[in-house]
């Protein structure tokens, strides 16, 4: 929905690298989230679709109207089929709990913000088709939404429940989703301090691979979560161009992790190092190196690493002019 509207009020947000930029934009929220009990999976997919489908409109005013009356609509419907207006009182606890959290942290400036000019509390309460008078006072409010909410929940027995908010960006359809657990009456405020959480937090920088120059290799195929011996995982290595870690590569690697350009140990294990000793996994040892007494048991599991090669660049010469022009001066005295 409000692909072609978006694409003109908010250049460059599809092409985003962060749901949350820019930095500095306050998101406008249409006000009525609605909360869908997501016990019936074929139920559950009909009302993604309409989600799913928001930013493919035209943007021509009966589109945009019958898109906000799609979503509205699941509010009402699901709200008859929810325990003691379950889905209001959701909705309302959310909203809030956003609201006092931003009083906390003394912001005149909310980056969630489900109120905007042009319409009433009293307006809020009512179906999209008749918060206009007309098509053209619709698309002015709608004009202004940046971003639309749901939740979706699942009972887990007695007054505990899952609960999901998914927040959709209409300006590209991209989505985020966050789960909390609890009690019924604290799992809409737990919602509301994960998003306040993920728009108010410090955005920390990138890691940097400590490593750059380096890359590592699995164990053979055949030693995957098998003890080897020092010779055989030696061998291997080696094979690959690559050997066995030292105790900084392989304690640096341990700690970048398999997301950061490390690898990841097995909890209370040994590993070999190129110096033939061990390594060991446990984080509690003060000396994580032991002595190998038997480098031809299998006792141990491994990594390889290399160096990366560098890309292969071919110098081209440019073809030598001089002796041709020389040739043809030659030439010329002669005649």
């Amino acid at each position: 929905m409000l692909a072609v509207l978006a694409s003109v009020l908010l250049p460059g947000w599809a092409h985003a690298a962060d749901f949350r930029d820019p930095v500095d934009r306050q998101f406008l929220v249409w006000p009525n989230i609605p909360v869908i009990r997501a016990s019936d999976f074929d139920e559950y997919a009909g009302d993604r679709k309409i989600f799913s489908n928001l930013h493919e409109a035209q943007g021509d005013p009966a589109a945009i109207l019958a898109a906000l009356q799609a979503v509205d609509a699941l509010q009402t419907h699901h709200d008859r089929r929810s325990v003691n207006e379950l889905g209001r009182s959701l909705n309302v606890q959310v909203i809030a709990e956003l609201d006092r959290l931003a009083r906390n942290i003394n912001t005149r400036t909310p980056k969630l913000r489900f109120e905007f000019a042009s319409i009433t509390p009293a307006e809020l309460q009512r179906p999209a088709a008749l918060d206009a008078k007309a098509l053209d006072a619709l698309k002015a409010k709608a004009s202004q939404i940046n971003v639309v909410a749901y939740l979706t929940y699942t009972q887990l027995g007695g007054s505990f429940v899952q609960l999901t908010g998914t927040l959709v960006k209409l300006s590209s359809g991209e989505s985020q989703s966050f789960t909390v657990t609890g009690p019924v009456t604290q799992v809409g405020a737990a919602l509301a301090l994960e998003w306040f959480n993920y728009f108010y937090g410090n955005r920390l920088a990138p890691h940097k691979n400590p490593m750059p120059d380096r890359e590592w290799l699995n164990a053979a195929p055949s030693h995957i979560n098998q003890l080897v011996s020092l010779d055989v995982a030696r061998r291997y290595c080696q094979s690959q161009g690559a050997g066995l870690p030292g105790l900084e590569e392989l304690e640096v690697g341990e700690t970048s992790g398999i997301y950061h350009g490390g690898v990841e140990l097995k909890k209370n294990a040994l590993y070999h190092l190129n110096s033939g000793m061990y390594y060991s996994s446990e984080p509690q040892l003060d000396n994580r190196v032991r002595p190998n007494l038997n480098p031809h048991g299998s006792n141990a599991y491994y990594y390889c690493i290399r160096r990366k090669k560098a890309a292969a660049t071919e110098s081209v010469k440019e073809p030598t002019t001089r002796p041709v022009k020389a040739a043809v001066k030659k030439q010329a005295d002669r005649g």
